[in-house]
C-alpha cells in the first residue's frame, strides 16, 4: 500500500498543503510581530521626541525640580498619546533603577525597590539608546534619561505584548482550521486524481506484460486526449515498432551467424564458467591443427579440450591477476578487450583478442568471453625486421654521432689544447661524419634499388684493376688486424662492362665484413677466374664462420647473425642485402660457402657484359 500510487499522489498532496499553510502562517505571525514592535517604536519615538510637546513639559518639569510626582501627572496627563492602558505603563525610575513613580508597579517586574533591568534600561544608564525592540523579547519597552543639573529621571513605557499575542493566536487558530479542512480537501481530491492517472497505466502495464510474454496483436484502448493519451498512442506505435525490430534482429542474427562461421580469424565464444558456447570454422580448424600437432609431438592431450582455460593457457595468462581481477568485475578490461600479441603456436604467430560479451541464458544477464585469434605471420616477421633495422641503424648511427659530438665538445672546451691533439680530434670527427655517410648511403642504395631509380654509369674497366684497387683500399684496416692478404688471380682476366663503381661497392662490402669477422693474424684469400662469358670473384676467410642455420637468411634485409658477430662489428645487416641486388641487377650471382670455426668464402659471378649496358644504350633512343 505505502508504495501505490495511491498513496504517494495523497502523501505529496497533504505535504504540499502543509508546506504552503505553515509558510504562510510563518509569514503573518512574523509580520505581525514586527508591525507591532515597529509601532511600538515608532509611537514611543514620535512622543519623546526633541520637539515633542510632551517632553518639553518633562524636561521643564525637572528644571524647576517638581520631582517624580509632577513627571507622574505629566505622563498621566499624556496617556492617551502614550497608549498607556491595561497591558501598556509608564514609570518613573531614578538612575539607579530604582521606582520613583508607577501607576501599576507590579507590571514592571520591580524586584525590592529596583525595576527588573531591561537592557533598553541598562543602554539608557551608560549613555546609549532606549528604544530597541529585541525579537524573542517577552515584552515591548522603551526609556529615555531626562536630566537638568544634578537632578536626573528614567522615564520607562513597557507593554506586556498581550494584545499581540492574542492577534497571534486568533490567527495560528485560523491557519490550523485551513490546514485542517484542505487536508481533507486534498485526500478527496487526490484520490479521483490518482484514479484517472493510474487507470491508463494500468492498462499499460497489462499491455506491457502481453509484448513481454510474446503478444504482439492487442491494441490498447485509451480515448484520452492529454498526456497519458499520446502516452498509450505512442506506446501501441512502439509495440509495431518493436515487432518489426524484432523481425528485423532474428533477419539479422541469421546473417551474423553465417558471417561468423566464415570469419578467415578464428572466434570463439565462452560461458561464463569457461565452456564453449560458439566457434567458427576456423577456429575448428585451428584448434584441431595444435592438437593434432600436440599428439605429434608426443605431447599430452588430455587438457586440450575445447575451454576458455584451454585458450589462456596457450595465452600464457591463465593465472595473470590483472585478466582475472578484470572477469571477477564482469567488466571489459579496457576498450579494445584484453589483447595478447605474438603467440607462436605452430610456428605461425596469432595475436588473441580477449573481451567481454553480456548474453542472456535461463533468464539472467550473463557475462562470457569471445576470443578472435588472428594469424599475423607475415606481419610479425615483417615487423621484426624493421624493429631490427631500427635498432641497427639508431645504434650505428649513434656512435659517430657521439665520437663526432664528443670530440667538437672538447675542442671547444680546451681551447688552448695543442694543435696536434686538436688535429687528432678533427680528424676522428671526420673519420666518423664519413662513416655515418656510409650508412645512410647503404639506405639510399636500397631506397633507389626498391624504386628503381638507381642510375647506373657503364663503363668497361679492367676486372684486375678493381681488385688491385680494392686491395689498396683496404691495406690499413689489414694492417690493423694483423691480416695476411693474398691475392691469386687468372693470367688473362677480360675487362667487363658494367657499372664501376657498383661492383667495387660489392667487393668492398665483401672485404669488409672478411677483414671485421676474422680473428687477428688471420688470412684472407681473393681469387679471380673467368670463361667466355663470366667472371668469378672470391674472398675466402679463415674467420669465425656462419652457422649453418643462419645462412639461408644472411642475404636478408636488416639480417645479423648476432650469435655469432661479435657487438664491436656493428652494421645494419644491409651491407650484404645491397650487394645481392647489385650482383642481381648487373645480371650476376653471389654464393656462400661457410663453416662455424673454418671461414667463409663469399663469391661473385658477373656476366663479361652486363644487361644494364644494353638499357643504357636503349635509353637515348627512348
Amino acid at each position: 500500500m505505502y508504495r501505490s500510487l495511491y498513496f504517494k499522489i495523497i502523501l505529496i498532496l497533504i505535504i504540499f498543503i502543509a508546506t504552503v499553510m505553515a509558510v504562510v502562517g510563518t509569514i503573518l505571525l512574523n509580520g505581525t510581530s514586527g508591525y507591532f514592535a515597529d509601532d511600538f517604536r515608532e509611537q514611543m519615538t514620535s512622543a519623546f521626541d526633541d520637539d515633542a510637546e510632551l517632553y518639553r513639559y518633562l524636561d521643564s518639569a525637572v528644571v524647576r525640580g517638581d520631582g517624580a510626582a509632577a513627571l507622574e501627572l505629566t505622563l498621566n496627563a499624556y496617556s492617551g498619546q502614550l497608549g498607556l492602558d491595561a497591558n501598556r505603563s509608564a514609570a518613573i525610575l531614578d538612575e539607579s533603577g530604582c521606582v520613583l513613580a508607577a501607576a501599576d508597579p507590579s507590571s514592571m517586574f520591580v524586584v525590592g525597590d529596583t525595576v527588573y533591568l531591561t537592557p533598553n534600561i541598562l543602554s539608557v544608564m551608560n549613555g546609549g539608546s532606549g528604544a530597541q525592540q529585541r525579537a524573542g523579547a517577552e515584552c515591548f519597552d522603551f526609556c529615555i534619561r531626562i536630566a537638568s543639573g544634578e537632578e536626573a529621571y528614567l522615564i520607562y513605557v513597557r507593554d506586556s505584548k498581550e494584545e499581540m499575542q492574542s492577534l497571534n493566536w486568533m490567527l495560528f487558530s485560523i491557519i490550523l482550521q485551513a490546514l485542517l479542512f484542505g487536508g481533507v480537501f486534498a485526500i478527496v481530491l487526490s484520490f479521483f486524481l490518482a484514479k484517472t492517472i493510474t487507470s491508463p497505466i494500468q492498462s499499460l502495464t497489462r499491455g506491457a506484460q502481453q509484448i513481454a510474454a510474446g503478444e504482439f496483436e492487442q491494441e490498447i484502448d485509451v480515448h484520452s486526449r492529454d498526456e497519458i493519451g499520446t502516452l498509450t498512442d505512442t506506446f501501441n506505435h512502439m509495440k509495431s515498432v518493436l515487432k518489426n525490430t524484432i523481425d528485423q534482429v532474428s533477419g539479422e542474427q541469421k546473417k551474423l551467424e553465417t558471417v561468423f562461421f566464415y570469419l578467415k580469424d578464428a572466434v570463439a565464444a565462452f560461458r561464463d564458467d569457461g565452456t564453449l558456447m560458439h566457434q567458427n570454422t576456423t577456429a575448428k580448424d585451428l584448434f584441431a591443427m595444435i592438437e593434432g600437432r600436440s599428439r605429434d609431438a608426443g605431447e599430452e592431450t588430455e587438457d586440450t579440450s575445447l575451454t576458455l582455460a584451454w585458450v589462456l593457457k596457450l595465452c600464457g595468462i591463465e593465472d595473470n591477476p590483472v585478466f582475472r581481477a578484470a572477469l571477477e568485475r564482469n567488466d571489459e578490461p579496457g576498450e579494445e578487450g584484453y589483447v595478447i600479441r605474438e603467440i607462436a603456436l605452430c610456428e605461425r604467430v596469432f595475436d588473441v583478442s580477449l573481451g567481454n560479451f553480456r548474453y542472456m541464458e535461463d533468464n539472467e544477464n550473463h557475462t562470457g568471453i569471445i576470443a578472435v585469434i588472428h594469424d599475423v605471420t607475415g606481419r610479425y616477421e615483417l615487423d621484426r625486421s624493421r624493429r631490427e633495422f631500427v635498432a641497427n641503424v639508431s645504434h650505428e648511427l649513434r656512435t659517430p654521432l657521439t665520437s663526432i659530438k664528443g670530440a667538437a665538445e672538447t675542442v671547444l672546451r680546451y681551447p688552448d689544447m695543442p694543435a696536434d691533439m686538436r688535429e687528432s680530434f678533427l680528424s676522428m670527427a671526420v673519420e666518423e661524419s664519413d662513416r655515418m655517410t656510409r650508412i645512410v648511403g647503404d639506405l639510399l642504395v636500397l631506397s633507389r634499388l626498391d624504386n628503381n631509380r638507381t642510375k647506373w654509369e657503364i663503363s668497361t674497366f679492367s676486372v684486375e684493376a678493381v681488385i688491385r684497387h680494392m686491395c689498396e683500399v683496404v691495406k690499413n684496416d689489414i694492417a690493423e688486424h694483423r691480416h695476411t692478404l693474398s691475392v691469386r688471380l687468372d693470367d688473362a682476366l677480360p675487362q667487363i662492362t658494367a657499372d664501376k663503381d657498383r661492383v667495387e661497392q660489392v667487393l668492398l662490402n665483401i672485404l669488409t665484413n672478411a677483414i671485421k669477422y676474422t680473428p687477428e693474424g688471420g688470412r684472407i684469400l681473393i681469387r679471380a677466374v673467368s670463361n667466355r662469358t663470366h667472371v668469378a670473384i672470391s674472398v675466402r676467410d679463415n674467420g669465425i664462420g656462419i652457422p649453418k642455420e643462419d645462412q639461408p637468411h644472411l642475404f636478408e634485409r636488416f639480417y645479423r647473425v648476432e650469435k655469432s658477430r661479435t657487438t664491436g662489428a656493428g652494421g645494419t645487416g644491409l651491407g650484404l642485402a645491397i650487394a645481392k641486388e647489385l650482383v642481381e641487377a648487373h645480371g650476376g650471382k653471389i654464393r656462400l660457402s661457410s663453416a662455424v670455426g673454418e671461414g667463409t668464402e663469399l663469391t661473385v659471378i658477373l656476366p663479361i657484359r652486363s644487361p644494364l649496358a644494353d638499357e643504357a644504350e636503349e635509353e637515348p633512343t627512348a
